[in-house]
């Protein structure tokens, strides 16, 4: 019989939280429950981790069943929600639109983890204007014959010394996998285009400093 749902109070707010019992990281035993995943979001779901995720569109990659489930790349937050949610309508480069979560609230961060939320995928806007990044992201994919190792070698000797030159300063953030990603604010302009001019560039330049990475 599945345990009886919980409320848990988030700086004022009541979550509902079902199933709290059930296993989501089946190699932490009794450790690994959705239980154990809510407390965890509810214990960082502010300070640093809310001033990262506040008014960005976020996705949420879902494993209801446990990890061993289905994933579910959520990009729109359910029709029928908390009250309490925030929404901010995107559009995708296909003209579609969507509503998805807007942080606001660390109660916001808790109701993902109790949608069984394992990763929150924050877009490098803040609503409402979603059009022009105030982030420059730099995701460092290890190609095949190399690792975590040469990532992370390429974002010290290579990435960190050309953001130098641009007077930005990068955030290593580990991706999840074998990769790193780097996240630098970048300048409020008017347009996404200095971003994608900046970027644009550096592969060749990397290619140049690095040739075998």
């Amino acid at each position: 019989m599945a345990a009886a749902a919980e409320e848990l109070d988030v700086d004022g707010i009541r979550v509902r939280v079902t199933n709290p019992d059930r296993v989501y990281f089946p190699q932490l035993g009794s450790g690994g429950t959705k239980r154990r995943l809510v407390e965890y979001y509810r214990a960082v779901g502010r300070g640093p981790m809310l001033a990262a995720l506040r008014d960005r569109p976020t996705h949420l990659q879902r494993f209801p069943d446990g990890i061993d489930g289905e994933e579910i790349y959520q990009k729109r937050v359910p029709q029928h929600r908390p009250d309490y949610l925030q929404t901010c309508r995107v559009t995708f480069p296909s003209g579609r639109t969507a509503d998805a979560l807007q942080v606001t609230h660390p109660a916001a961060i808790v109701w993902a983890a109790q949608m069984g939320t394992v990763t929150l995928h924050p877009w490098q806007v803040r609503c409402p204007d979603t059009e022009h990044p105030d982030e420059l992201r730099i995701d460092l994919d290890p190609q095949p014959g190399t690792g975590f190792v040469q990532a992370r070698d390429v974002a010290v000797d290579v990435l960190r010394p050309l953001l130098d030159e641009l007077g930005l300063v990068g955030y290593p953030k580990t991706s999840g996998g074998r990769g790193v990603h780097v996240f630098s604010g970048s300048p409020p302009t008017g347009t996404s285009s200095p971003c994608v001019g900046r970027a644009s560039r550096w592969p060749a330049r990397w290619s140049v400093a690095r040739p075998t990475r």
